[in-house]
Parts: C-alpha cells; sequence; structure tokens
C-alpha cells in the first residue's frame, strides 16, 4: 500500500511537470502569434497609409497640373509613385506633366510604368499617340489613336485626336466622315460641331463652317449675350469674322453686338471684329465710338488705329486721320501703308513738306505702290517739283488701304 501510494505521488509529479511544460509551451505560442499578428498589422496599416498618402499627393498634383504648376505637379506626383507604385494614373500625369515641358524621353518611361500597371489601358494608348505627335511621328500617332478608341468608344477625345490626326496627315475627307459617322454618339457640348467647321475651312466651305460654328456656340453654352466668357470669345469672333466673310455683315453684328454690351471685358480681336462689321454696314458712327474707346484700354493695337482711320476716311474727319497714321507710324515703321496714309492726310490738310516725306518712305517701302506713286507726283507738283498728275480720291486711297491692311 504504501509502495502503491509512493507510485502515485511520483506520478502526480510528472503530471505537474507536463502541465507546466505545456503552459510554457502554450504561452509561447500565445506570444509568437500576438507578435506575428502585430506585425501584420503594422505592415498593413503602413501600407493602408502609403495608399493614403498617395492619394492625396496625386490628388494635389492634378490640381497643379490643372492650374499649370507642372514643377510642383511633377514633385507632387513623384512623391504619390514613392508611396504606391501600382498605379497607371499616377505615371499617366507624370507623363503628361513632362508633355508640357518637352521632356519627350522622361514622358516616354512613365508611360511605359503606365502601361506595366495597366495594359491595355485607352488612357495609355491615347498617351501615347500624343507623344508620337510631338515627335512628329502622325501614322504611329493614328495607331495609337485608333488603339484607344478600340478599348473604349465613348471618349470623344480619342475620337477628335484621331479626326484632327487625320487632318494633319492631309486626309480631310476621311476625318469629315469620321466625325460625321460618330457625331450622334456623344451628348453633343459643341466639341465635335467646332470639329467639323475647322475641317469645312480647310474644304474652303465657310457656309458649312459658320453652320457649324453656330451649332458649337448654341451646344457649348455661348449662343446667348449673357454667357460667361469663358471659352466663348473665339467661337463668337470665328463666327463673326466667316460671318463678314461670306458679306453677312448685318448677321455679324447681330451675333457681335449684344455679346460685348453684355461682357466687362473681352478681347480686343472681337472688338475689332464687331468694328469691321460696323464698317461694312455703313455704321460709321457706332464704329469710330467702339474703336476710341479699345483704343484708350489698349493704345498699341496696330490694327484698332488702322480701322479707326478708316472710319475717319468715310466721314472726311482728318484730324483723327492724321492721328491715326502718326499712331501707326510709331506702331508699324515698316509699314508702306501707314506712310501712305500718313501722306494721303498731311496733303489733304495741306502739309506737303510732311505729305512728301511720308510718300518718299511709302514708296521706298513698296516701290510697286501705283496710288503711292500718283499721289507723291501730284504732291511734287504742288509743291513745284513736278509735272501734274491726277490726284487719288478717298475711294481708291481706301481700298489701297484695305488689301494692304495686314502688311504691316
Amino acid at each position: 500500500m504504501g509502495n502503491r501510494s509512493c507510485q502515485l505521488s511520483a506520478i502526480s509529479h510528472q503530471l505537474d511537470g507536463v502541465r507546466s511544460v505545456l503552459v510554457a509551451v502554450l504561452l509561447l505560442m500565445f506570444l509568437v502569434a500576438g507578435c506575428t499578428t502585430q506585425a501584420q498589422r503594422r505592415v498593413e496599416a503602413e501600407q493602408h497609409w502609403n495608399q493614403v498618402r498617395a492619394r492625396v499627393k496625386y490628388q494635389l498634383a492634378t490640381q497643379q497640373f490643372e492650374h499649370g504648376q507642372i514643377e510642383a505637379a511633377v514633385a507632387s506626383v513623384t512623391e504619390a509613385i514613392a508611396a504606391e507604385n501600382s498605379s497607371a494614373d499616377q505615371y499617366l500625369l507624370l507623363a503628361h506633366c513632362h508633355l508640357e515641358q518637352g521632356q519627350l524621353a522622361a514622358a516616354r518611361l512613365a508611360l511605359g510604368e503606365a502601361e506595366r500597371c495597366a495594359p491595355q489601358s485607352p488612357e495609355v494608348e491615347y498617351t501615347l499617340g500624343l507623344l508620337a505627335e510631338r515627335t512628329d511621328q502622325l501614322e504611329v500617332a493614328l495607331d495609337h489613336y485608333r488603339r484607344a478608341r478600340t478599348l473604349n468608344d465613348s471618349v470623344v477625345d480619342y475620337l477628335v485626336a484621331e479626326a484632327e490626326c487625320l487632318v494633319a496627315l492631309g486626309r480631310t475627307e476621311e476625318a469629315l466622315v469620321l466625325v460625321n459617322a460618330n457625331l450622334d454618339r456623344f451628348d453633343s457640348d459643341g466639341t465635335l460641331e467646332l470639329l467639323l467647321a475647322h475641317i469645312a475651312l480647310l474644304l474652303d466651305d465657310k457656309e458649312m463652317a459658320v453652320h457649324n460654328l453656330r451649332l458649337a456656340m448654341e451646344r457649348s453654352g455661348c449662343g446667348s449675350p449673357s454667357a460667361a466668357a469663358n471659352g466663348c470669345a473665339g467661337l463668337l469672333e470665328e463666327c463673326g469674322r466667316l460671318l463678314s466673310e461670306t458679306g453677312r455683315y448685318a448677321e455679324a453684328v447681330a451675333l457681335l453686338r449684344p455679346y460685348l454690351e453684355a461682357q466687362r471685358e473681352v478681347s480686343p480681336s472681337l472688338v475689332l471684329a464687331l468694328g469691321a462689321a460696323y464698317l461694312a454696314t455703313d455704321r460709321v458712327d457706332e464704329a469710330k465710338r467702339l474703336l476710341r474707346e479699345e483704343l484708350q484700354h489698349h493704345p498699341n493695337l496696330a490694327e484698332g488705329w488702322m480701322l479707326l482711320a478708316r472710319t475717319a476716311l468715310m466721314t472726311g474727319d482728318w484730324m483723327t486721320t492724321r492721328r491715326c497714321a502718326d499712331q501707326l507710324a510709331r506702331l508699324a515703321p515698316r509699314s508702306a501703308p501707314t506712310f501712305l496714309l500718313q501722306g494721303f492726310v498731311c496733303w489733304k490738310q495741306s502739309d506737303l513738306r510732311a505729305a512728301e516725306e511720308a510718300l518718299r518712305k511709302a514708296v521706298s517701302l513698296d516701290p510697286h505702290d501705283r496710288v503711292a506713286h500718283d499721289l507723291l507726283e501730284r504732291v511734287l507738283e504742288e509743291s513745284g517739283h513736278a509735272p501734274a498728275a491726277p490726284a487719288p480720291d478717298r475711294r481708291a486711297l481706301h481700298g489701297d488701304l484695305d488689301m494692304k491692311a495686314g502688311d504691316g
């Protein structure tokens, strides 16, 4: 009995030892598991933080790019890539930044990384097309634009890029067919209509160009006088100019006048377009008032002084004409029409010495100018230096100035 008691006591001690070992092993296992879980959590937390940081930096870089802060955008998107290097969008933005900077090799490298992150990406193909165009590889660019449109035919920019590339390659008719075939597939904001207008101009179809420009204005929100100035001035100016070129001057006035009256600030070229339309419809006083006001704000606008000179010529306002001529001589000292105008108005004011000086300059700048030669002979004859010659009338001078207004 005593022996059995000793045996039981020994077994109990052995079990206690085993329990101690098991407890120690289990404790160690829990500690190891706890450390592993904690390390995994740290890694996951760090990955999550890097993703968040990359998104924030990418958004910042996008805003900087849109505001033209290209160097800052490069720095921000580079930080985003350092935090998370698997985003094609980040590499694409970096590529666009480098394209803006003219760093084509760097743009190509960024696009290679974007393609690694997102194979078969339409946006990567589109940007590769932009890069190819920068290096005058138009056929290569066209292939990229077509692949982009094959991968996603719902993006209007891909269609526009393909059509513009066809135009650049001289395949204008093909571009016209392409745009017309896809015109009804997009909610129009005027982009495609504007492209059709430019293609029509290349085909010398001004009537079709005007038609599409009007559609572009209407669909882009530029069709009403109260439309915001941003993005509208170019459309209005081009449409107004084409209306004048096709002899539809009254329509040009009807288009441009209410727009200018509704805006606080407009481009000088838009004011000049309206001034020219006023002149063509014999609204000389309105043209004179408009141009004088514009030249107070932009005194170095040579075309404005030429238009104002034309209004003054039409009404025999020699004082205004001479002021315009003097301003033009300052702004365009190598322009023959400027000195022809100056010589003519000096002659009308009986300032023969100044007229002779100006007309000699006009003849030296343009030896083939018949009107300048005739007027110089008349001035010399009246000064007692040469035989009589017929004096050019105001209409002859007006036509000569019209033909040469762009020479200076």
